[in-house]
């Protein structure tokens, strides 16, 4: 994969995340996937990225991604 493609899957990863198209998330994650907002915080799957991120939005709703 290109420098550029890979450029353009993260942007299109957050823009995701922004649009809370929490559906389209699965996506881009394998099911193995773990996320970890925290070092010691793991959330299997990407329902734990989906549940991290609706906590996180719910505190920011002016949260943007820049890349």
């Amino acid at each position: 994969m290109s420098l550029e493609a890979n450029k353009e899957l993260v942007r299109r990863f957050f823009e995701t995340i922004e649009e809370e198209n929490y559906d389209a998330l699965r996506d881009f994650c394998h099911e193995d996937y773990v996320f970890y907002p925290q070092v010691d915080t793991p959330f299997s799957g990407v329902e734990g990225l989906i549940e991290s991120e609706k906590k996180t939005l719910m505190l920011s709703q002016a949260l943007k991604c820049r890349l």
